[in-house]
């Protein structure tokens, strides 16, 4: 067999976001080798304004990433809200010694993330087969046959290896996103981003850059505004009643782009030879604003997970670790039914 095309690794981690990155630069630290699969894409993702809130920052710096994310973001320092007609303003230092939290721009996380790694990075187009121990890929006319002792899914919604695997995912909202870039109008927001309920949902708007903000409608599949809010041009109408997001709308028609925002746990989160993380452990409601929290925190959770079972032989490992997964995101859909009630 071709050496070039048929590899070996002690961990396989499917996904090159931010999860699959943090853990790959944890388990180098710990010694363990990976390879990194990354699906090769014809359209450009969707670019989000994401905001790491300043609980999350010890985290970082206890892992040496600190410096690389503040690198990648500006500093913000609060947020504001209007929550069923009720106006909410508070400064993050008021709770956190960090006193900021972080705007990302998530895509230049990504890069520079993958300058720190130093195992190979395989792209492909298509992942042809999985077995217990061999993983089969296809980029163009190459195949690649990479034996691993793990696999991780790190392919976020998609959770593209526990679909492989047939694993039920427990979806608990039907929440959808849609999604549009919009030129800044001549409102300011204080803190670059902003949220607001409307008849039957919420929205944010957001700063991007220096011209351009997202704005991001959330309703349920099940809402009757849900067809209508696939087109900017009503946009105007379902936010009539807001005080802060209807100021934000420029004249024009924007393309709006949909995509799940709903808060769900696969069945089973880890298996005797593959484990998942990010949004493919546990995928938040983005109001939260926990996504790249949830994929830091779960990338050194599992680092410590297949550090034990790799090098201390302990069975209990991925146990653990989907206890405490599980811990968390029951405590999460606690607080966001509160929110919702």
């Amino acid at each position: 067999m071709n050496p070039e095309t048929h590899l070996k690794t002690k961990v396989l981690i499917v996904g090159k976001g931010v999860s699959g990155l943090i853990l790959c630069y944890l388990l180098e630290k710990k010694g363990i080798e990976c390879i990194l699969l990354n699906k090769e894409v014809n359209t450009s993702a969707t670019i989000l304004a994401e905001t790491i809130p300043p609980s999350t920052l010890s985290l970082l710096k206890n892992i040496d990433l600190l410096t690389l994310f503040e690198e990648c973001a500006s500093k913000t320092y609060g947020y504001q809200s209007i929550w069923n007609n009720i106006f909410h303003s508070e400064d993050f230092f008021k709770h956190n010694p960090f006193k900021y939290g972080l705007k990302l721009n998530k895509r230049k996380v990504i890069s520079e993330l993958e300058k720190k790694v130093k195992s190979r990075i395989i792209n492909y187009n298509l992942l042809k087969n999985i077995t217990s121990t061999t993983t089969s890929v296809q980029l163009n006319n190459t195949k690649y046959n990479i034996d691993s002792e793990l696999i991780i899914d790190a392919t976020g919604r998609n959770r593209v290896i526990l679909n492989f695997f047939k694993v039920p995912i427990i979806s608990y909202d039907n929440n959808i996103a849609f999604i549009c870039y919009l030129p800044k109008t001549k409102e300011s927001l204080k803190y670059g981003f902003f949220t607001e309920t409307y008849e039957s949902g919420w929205g944010t708007v957001s700063d991007l850059n220096e011209t351009t903000r997202i704005m991001t409608l959330y309703s349920s599949k099940n809402d009757a505004l849900h067809k209508k809010l696939k087109t900017f041009s009503n946009w105007c109408e379902i936010l009539t009643n807001t005080k802060i997001l209807k100021k934000h709308l420029p004249t024009g028609n924007f393309k709006v782009t949909g995509r799940l925002a709903n808060s769900s746990i696969p069945q089973k989160i880890v298996g005797d030879n593959w484990l998942s993380i990010g949004d493919a452990a546990m995928a938040f409601d983005p109001i939260s604003s926990h996504g790249i929290s949830n994929a830091i925190f779960c990338s050194l959770k599992a680092s410590e997970s297949i550090n034990d079972l790799i090098t201390k032989n302990d069975g209990t490992s991925f146990n653990k670790y989907q206890e405490t997964i599980n811990a968390v995101f029951n405590e999460y859909y606690n607080v966001k039914e509160k929110l919702y009630a």
